[in-house]
């Protein structure tokens, strides 16, 4: 969590930067009007993006095989708050196939509940390796 503050002080700073090149005369306005508005628009779908789910989701839901995870890392333990779309480190072990590393899938509330090492169920896509909780 900690990159995305920097990354939105950045795009704070650089509308800042902007505001006060148009204030100065430097570069004219109708030129940073345009530049300002994209950076706005960037800002606003970096900061409701948390709240999307990843559009695969649905899809491994429906689709996806049952197996069981174990979460290696969870970063997560002590979130309070909104409840984010995040991604848990996990090694999915299927019936059928190997063993393999991945980003699990899950919200912010669910992945509170994780400690290292628990066992997890979740449905998987096989070709791409995407994980969701179950």
């Amino acid at each position: 969590m900690k990159t995305r503050t920097v990354k939105m002080l950045g795009m704070y700073i650089i509308l800042g930067i902007l505001f006060g090149l148009s204030v100065a005369h430097i570069i004219p306005s109708v030129v940073v009007a345009p530049l300002f508005l994209i950076v706005l628009i960037v800002m606003v779908i970096y900061i409701f993006s948390p709240y999307i789910p990843p559009s695969w989701a649905k899809r491994v839901a429906r689709d996806g095989k049952q197996a069981q995870a174990t979460v290696l890392a969870n970063d997560f333990a002590d979130v309070r708050g909104t409840d984010l779309w995040v991604a848990v480190p996990v090694e999915v072990k299927p019936a059928d196939s190997p063993a393999f590393k991945t980003q699990m899938r899950c919200k912010s509330s669910q992945a509170a509940k994780l400690t290292a090492g628990a066992s997890v169920s979740v449905r998987y896509d096989p070709a791409r390796k995407l994980a969701l909780m179950a």
